[in-house]
Order: structure tokens, then C-alpha cells, then sequence
């Protein structure tokens, strides 16, 4: 049996930080939590993950959307926040609510940045 490593369980969290950041952004009414995450390992890219959860999950999303355009819209906005994610240090295994937290940060300090 492989038990996973520290390191594996933050880039874990890591990707659900990103990927829940990017549904929020996209109004998307979904959370991945780990388990999510895990059921879709057999999945070979960030295209096939979404789309698999899409097609299960939520295939009224295709009578409005491509499943080209949602994966790309989904891939674009994750991969635009996944280091950040990386580089977050709150512990806390709730990703969506790291999400927020990480967006309300850096508008914080976007903001603070603004004014000076």
C-alpha cells in the first residue's frame, strides 16, 4: 500500500485551491474537495478531470457550453492562481474556503497597493 507524502497531500490541496478558485470566478456551483479530487486521479489532464466531473456530474452544463470551452475556461482561471495556491500557507482543508481567502488577500493587498 502508497501512503502519500506531506508533500503530495499540499499539492493536493494545492490543486483544489486552484481549481475551487476557479469555478467560484466562473460562477460554477461546484466544489472539488479531495475525495472529488482522488475519484477523478484516472483522469490523464486537467481536460479529462473536468470534463469526466462535468459529464457525471453536471451534464446539464453541456446544453449551454462545450465541454471544449468549459475545460479551457476552468484550465485558464486554475492555472492562473496555482502557485499562489502552492505558496499558500493556511492550513485548512477546506479548499474553497482557501479560495476565498487567498482572493481576499491579494484584493486586499491589490487594493492597499492602490491607494499608495
Amino acid at each position: 500500500m502508497i501512503h502519500a507524502t506531506h508533500s503530495d497531500d499540499r499539492e493536493v490541496q494545492a490543486q483544489l485551491c486552484a481549481y475551487n478558485n476557479a469555478f467560484e470566478e466562473l460562477d460554477l456551483m461546484f466544489r472539488w474537495d479531495a475525495r472529488t479530487y482522488h475519484g477523478l486521479a484516472s483522469a490523464d489532464s486537467d481536460y479529462a478531470k473536468i470534463a469526466q466531473y462535468i459529464e457525471s456530474q453536471c451534464p446539464h452544463l453541456l446544453k449551454a457550453y462545450s465541454a471544449d470551452f468549459l475545460c479551457q475556461a476552468i484550465v485558464d482561471r486554475k492555472n492562473a492562481v496555482l502557485e499562489a495556491c502552492r505558496s499558500n500557507t493556511v492550513k485548512n482543508d477546506d479548499s474553497a474556503r482557501r479560495a476565498r481567502l487567498w482572493r481576499s488577500r491579494n484584493e486586499e493587498s491589490l487594493g492597499s497597493s492602490a491607494r499608495a
